[in-house]
């Protein structure tokens, strides 16, 4: 139990690092390079529009959309880590050696 917790901790922190790196990649879109991977597609535009239908995200030219998902993929981190102790240990250990 406590490996698949691991690895679904893992996976979410995966999925913000792909949600930080699109949101870098959205910037330099500003000065011209538009450049935005196929696999970030796939994997954000499903995430985006989820949260889109439910929440209004976007006021004016500003999509907050990215930042309610990493606040949301925190949250259950959080969650996971606080309901099952032997996680935090787990964590500690890995991070420590």
């Amino acid at each position: 139990m406590i490996t698949i917790l691991l690895a679904l901790i893992i996976f979410l922190q995966f999925i913000e690092y792909i949600v930080i790196f699109d949101i870098i990649l959205s910037w330099l879109s500003l000065v011209g390079l538009k450049f935005r991977p196929k696999f970030m597609a796939d994997i954000l535009n499903p995430i985006y529009s989820g949260v889109q239908k439910y929440i209004p995200t976007r006021f004016g030219a500003f999509d907050f959309t990215p930042i309610i998902i990493i606040l949301l993929l925190a949250f259950i981190r959080g969650l996971i880590v606080m309901s099952v102790p032997e996680v935090q240990v787990t964590l500690n250990q890995l991070l420590n050696q």
